[in-house]
């Protein structure tokens, strides 16, 4: 009896293999997502300018600007960070920047907003913040002017 079960999952199996290859198609198996798998998320882009504030400054090559953006969750008002980007050895003033973000971590009810930081030296020197206005795009522009702390 068992010989005669293996030998129909032997036929069946020859079977599905020699239809599979003589129609030329490919076996395509799709799985439904479950709660364990991430679903594709968009990438934002966010961009600004960052400019000295009064007067002009040249920077050093010891001088790093941080940015980050942060988002304050509209029910538990808990703030994260979720993007930040370094500039080292920075152009002259105003600086123009870019930096990406995931879309999927921003709910309707939260507000975002940036933070520069101007490091000279490992020392804080001028901050900037803003608060972001959210478009059918993602957000408007940033623009930052960094003040003395």
């Amino acid at each position: 009896m068992r010989r005669l079960v293996y030998l129909l999952i032997c036929i069946l199996v020859a079977f599905c293999l020699a239809s599979c290859a003589t129609s030329g198609n490919a076996i395509i198996t799709q799985f439904p997502l479950t709660q364990t798998q991430k679903s594709v998320s968009t990438t934002g882009l966010l961009r600004g300018t960052i400019n000295y504030g009064s007067g002009y400054y040249f920077p050093t090559s010891d001088d790093i600007i941080d940015i980050s953006l942060l988002k304050t969750d509209g029910k538990t008002g808990l703030i994260t960070e979720i993007s930040h980007s370094r500039i080292r050895r920075p152009p002259n003033f105003p600086i123009q920047f870019t930096m990406s973000y995931d879309q999927a971590d921003i709910a309707e009810d939260d507000t975002c907003t940036v933070i520069v930081t101007l490091l000279v030296g490992d020392v804080i020197n001028r901050q900037g913040m803003t608060l972001l206005t959210k478009t059918a795009d993602g957000f408007n522009e940033a623009s930052l002017s960094l003040v003395s702390v």
